[in-house]
């Protein structure tokens, strides 16, 4: 299928979401399951897994960028790839909030929060998968072995799945934030992605004109 295509599709089913999320269509599932996962926040398993989620917290998700902004600038020998990915994070926060002000989402009514604001979508799950994702397609991009190819890809998603579960754990989160937050973050991961080859093939396409004026 078309990269194209597929971006119809996420946003379709994103708008769709936030439609059902605002004629309370699954307001009832999302208390229900909300409830359920977070009796298990105080378990041992729960505490490993909000641990890990922190990678999408404001904390980890600046950590992790400039770490591999660093690994990138080295990498490429250039400060493009890494110019990009500062932007993904950027925009991706930018983007979070004014998503959540449209919605205007109230988070759960269940746990004591430790998050403020509205809840509609998960800013850890979007933003920390819109990052991890870039990282992950500058990485594999580098490498032409199909199973370390897989290997990044298969950690990404983990991540990805912690982080989400993590959320609802806590309790912070209605599970259609978490999915709302993977939609947003897959549907801006494609805007980038097609942002930072553009960026690159106008670098070298710079490169090339002066060479041949040289």
């Amino acid at each position: 299928m078309k990269i194209k295509y597929i971006l119809i599709v996420l946003v379709l089913a994103f708008l769709f979401l936030i439609l059902c999320i605002k004629m309370d269509i699954l307001n009832d599932l999302d208390n229900t399951i909300g409830k359920e996962l977070y009796h298990l926040h105080d378990t041992p398993v729960s505490t490993i897994i909000s641990g890990v989620g922190m990678i999408g917290s404001t904390v980890g998700i600046i950590s992790t960028l400039f770490l591999f902004m660093i690994i990138l600038a080295w990498l490429e020998r250039s400060f493009v790839s890494s110019a990009v990915l500062f932007f993904t994070a950027l925009l991706g926060n930018i983007g979070n909030k004014l998503l959540k002000a449209i919605i205007a989402r109230e988070r759960p009514a269940f746990p004591e929060h430790v998050e403020e604001g509205y809840s509609f979508p998960s800013g850890h799950v979007m933003i920390g998968g819109v990052l991890l994702g870039m990282i992950t397609y500058n990485l594999v991009k580098r490498t032409s072995q199909k199973n370390i190819k897989q290997a990044i890809i298969s950690i990404t998603t983990f991540l990805i799945l912690i982080i989400s579960v993590s959320r609802l754990l806590e309790g912070e989160h209605f599970v259609t934030d978490v999915i709302g937050g993977i939609l947003a973050g897959s549907i801006m991961l494609i805007v980038m992605i097609k942002l930072d080859r553009y960026v690159h093939q106008l670098v070298k396409n710079r490169k090339i004109k002066k060479e041949i004026a040289m």
